[in-house]
């Protein structure tokens, strides 16, 4: 069962900001791409479709604390760790590392997000939070205790 993944990423010249460092908001697209690849490696889509229902995964909470700026250029981890598994949400905690090629590590920032698995029926226009399906709670697991300490330290 899986409880974490590395989504490795290359700062892109539009995703910077006036200054050349990454944009805030950037953390929070990257946090949702971790999570959608993550997802997708445990075959699990991210969004599903039949006819004019769809299944997918709204967030209902998400913050970001920053540490270190990254440059265009820059290679970094976005890593992903399942903080808690709930009924109908998983609770998602990142860590963001710059590794230079010499070996040095730099945090970049930490974030966590809590994404809820939900059922959108369109013509109703409704939305509502569902059990978490028994073939992802088959595929997934909480980080254990070590591994979320150790990915909370503020410095590696």
């Amino acid at each position: 069962m899986a409880c974490d993944f590395v989504l490795q990423r290359e700062l892109a010249f539009h995703e910077t900001d006036m200054a050349g460092i990454a944009h805030f908001s950037n953390f929070f697209r990257w946090m949702e791409m971790a999570e959608h690849a993550f997802l997708s490696e445990l075959g699990i889509a991210p969004v599903v479709q039949d006819g004019e229902m769809f299944w997918g995964w709204p967030r209902v909470r998400a913050s970001c604390e920053y540490h270190s700026p990254i440059r265009f250029g820059d290679r970094f981890d976005c890593h992903l760790f399942v903080k808690e598994i709930k009924q109908k949400a998983v609770v998602y905690f990142f860590r963001f590392r710059k590794i230079d090629p010499d070996g040095l590590v730099t945090a970049l920032a930490k974030g966590e997000m809590t994404s809820v698995y939900a059922g959108f029926d369109v013509p109703a226009r409704s939305m509502r939070a569902l059990d978490l399906q028994t073939a992802l709670l088959e595929k997934i697991e909480e980080a254990p205790a070590e591994l979320m300490k150790e990915a909370r330290l503020k410095r590696p």
